[in-house]
């Protein structure tokens, strides 16, 4: 019996972490079938609970404060957002006992003759992700098969490029290795690596998947532009706006503050991953600067408009341009809502099937199955 785990960011509070994670666990038993079985190793160090939880325990960082202060007015929604989201880690995935330190991750993985490492951005390592590790890349002896799907350096992959020194040791560890985005494929095999560009695993499933577990009970009952910017930025604001003027429909953001503070856009806070996937489903559109909103509103088929200022951005640019959809990244001032409230999703699916496909066999290829 094939005892497979996954390491990867999966209880940060993140709609498209939570997403990415439940997607490969999903995806990789269906293809070890009753051959074998998958967990999630439930690595949750104290700086990450901290930084997550709605109201830091701990104020040991100047962010910490502001967003404790900013959240005070929302504490209901806030506490029930959170409950939603330890109650999608315990009921929907599937997770080993919980690893407080790397040293327990060590112990966990000896479980397991086979780990899968990512996807999302495990293997960056800028400082500003505060609870980013070398562990996730198994930065230690090697007993299992290791493999890498659809991991990502982000924008980090330039300064990246200048660590190969610390990296290529770590990174010549693994039997098999993907990346989620171009420009992380092509630094590792500049480095000689063997290196596969595959989808995040969220694009594994279709939208009837993710239909079956969406909740529905926080959608309201007309119809409304959701506005979903983790960063909450200025052009985003004014991209949400102007939908709602162009549409003369509401918009919901459900990000909590400190982000977009004094918008004047309502927010929906008590929304978990199930009930994030029934908001993007029933919008009439989308306003993004989120990878993973850029994803699930391809995956649904909505119209969206993914916000950008920042030309040389990889993640969103490589996503898009690989399902044919790069016409959707705009800057506040390039925004035609005319052009952009009307959705073909027959081009977009089609190249998600193949991305699919692609990554499966892949997965097969490095799973051995």
């Amino acid at each position: 019996m094939r005892r497979v785990g996954i390491l990867t960011y999966h209880a940060c509070n993140n709609y498209g972490a939570s997403l990415q994670a439940f997607a490969l666990q999903v995806m990789v038993n269906r293809l070890l079938g009753t051959g074998g079985t998958c967990k999630i190793i439930d690595y949750r160090s104290e700086v990450m609970m901290n930084i997550v939880t709605p109201f830091a325990k701990h104020i040991d960082h100047p962010k910490e404060l502001i967003k404790t202060i900013s959240r005070i007015p929302y504490r209901k929604p806030l506490t029930r957002r959170d409950e939603l989201f330890v109650s999608f880690g315990q009921e929907v995935l599937d997770t080993t006992e919980r690893c407080l330190t790397s040293r327990d991750v060590e112990n966990e993985v000896r479980q397991f003759d086979t780990v899968i490492c990512g996807s999302d951005q495990t293997w960056n390592l800028d400082s500003g992700i505060r609870y980013q590790s070398p562990v996730y890349y198994l930065n230690f002896p090697k007993r299992e098969r290791r493999i890498a799907y659809a991991t990502s350096f982000s924008d980090w992959v330039v300064e990246a490029e200048k660590q190969k020194d610390y990296l290529y040791p770590m990174i010549s560890t693994f039997d098999a290795l993907s990346m989620r985005e171009t420009s992380g494929v092509d630094l590792l095999r500049s480095w000689g690596f063997e290196c596969e560009h595959v989808c995040d695993p969220t694009l594994l499933l279709g939208k009837d998947d993710y239909a079956r577990i969406a909740n529905r009970d926080v959608v309201p009952d007309k119809p409304y532009v959701l506005y979903f910017a983790w960063s909450g930025t200025k052009d985003s604001i004014e991209a949400a706006k102007a939908a709602e003027k162009t549409f003369g429909i509401p918009v919901i953001n459900i990000v909590p503050p400190p982000r977009a503070m004094f918008s004047g856009i309502r927010r929906r806070l008590d929304v978990g991953p199930k009930e994030f996937l029934g908001l993007v489903e029933s919008a009439r559109f989308v306003v993004t600067n989120s990878f993973h909103g850029t994803v699930f509103s391809a995956i649904f088929g909505k119209p969206f408009v993914s916000i950008t200022s920042d030309p040389g951005e990889t993640r969103r640019t490589s996503l898009l341009k690989s399902l044919g959809l790069v016409d959707r990244l705009r800057s506040a001032e390039d925004l035609n809502f005319t052009e952009l409230g009307e959705f073909d999703p027959s081009t977009s699916r089609r190249a998600i099937s193949a991305q699919r496909e692609h990554a499966l066999e892949y997965l097969k290829g490095a799973l051995a199955v």
